[in-house]
């Protein structure tokens, strides 16, 4: 049993389209959020308005066909207010052109093998570190296995990096942890290996992808409007 001291943001309600398999749909029902299972009936049905958040599990563009059919309406989705996380896909994502703007994969793919492999965290105010939980150098220790695996080495202009990392000897990779508003909404990418840190119990993954999945459009503007300003 691992107790781990975390809020979500308030009324959360999460569509989860499980993949491959991954931890992600039971570690947001441990914190407490609303979060539904979505089958493929639903998800060729589900026009997703009554969620605040969809969650794309691992390597779902691969293996659930219903996905690709409906990607332009979880687009749709999130122009109009909501936020859609998109867990790591392999070369399908891109090659499908399934992100609302142009990404890259690139072939061997991105990744940081090094569990232990020092974080840097872009800019501490950035929403996605700031709330519900503040998140430091101490949530990324204890990661098992790896820190993440087919990051994004390239992206459009309107997405935010957020993290920086690399396995000892290489170049620093920043495509772990992206964000991008679209429409009323917000789009992320993440390739953190949140799959291998949910059944290992590591409290700061659960953290983050507490702040992930809680994240703010208004608030989340605000920011890259100060940011904006601020590079004036």
């Amino acid at each position: 049993v691992t107790r781990v001291p975390m809020r979500v943001a308030e009324g959360l309600r999460v569509g989860y389209v499980m993949g491959t398999g991954d931890g992600g749909f039971e570690a947001l029902r441990q914190i407490g959020v609303a979060v539904e299972l979505l089958s493929p009936e639903h998800v060729r049905a589900e026009d997703f308005s009554r969620f605040s958040a969809i969650v794309v599990g691992v390597r779902a563009y691969e293996t659930r066909p219903d996905l690709v059919a409906a990607n332009a309406r979880l687009l749709e989705f999130a122009r109009a207010g909501g936020t859609v996380i998109v867990q790591y896909q392999q070369y399908q994502y891109p090659a499908g052109d399934f992100a609302p703007y142009p990404v890259a994969i690139s072939r061997p793919h991105d990744r940081v093998t090094d569990e232990t492999a020092q974080v840097r965290v872009l800019d501490t105010a950035a929403p996605v570190f700031t709330t519900p939980n503040r998140i430091t150098a101490d949530d990324f220790a204890g990661w098992v296995h790896e820190r993440g695996l087919y990051f994004l080495s390239s992206w459009h202009e309107r997405f935010t990096a957020l993290l920086e990392m690399a396995d000892p000897g290489e170049a620093p990779l920043r495509g772990s942890l992206l964000v991008t508003p679209v429409g009323a909404g917000l789009y992320a990418y993440t390739g953190l290996a949140f799959f291998r840190q949910f059944p290992a119990g590591v409290p700061g993954a659960y953290r983050l992808f507490a702040n992930v999945v809680s994240l703010d459009p208004a608030s989340w503007n605000r920011y890259i409007q100060q940011q904006s300003e601020g590079a004036r």
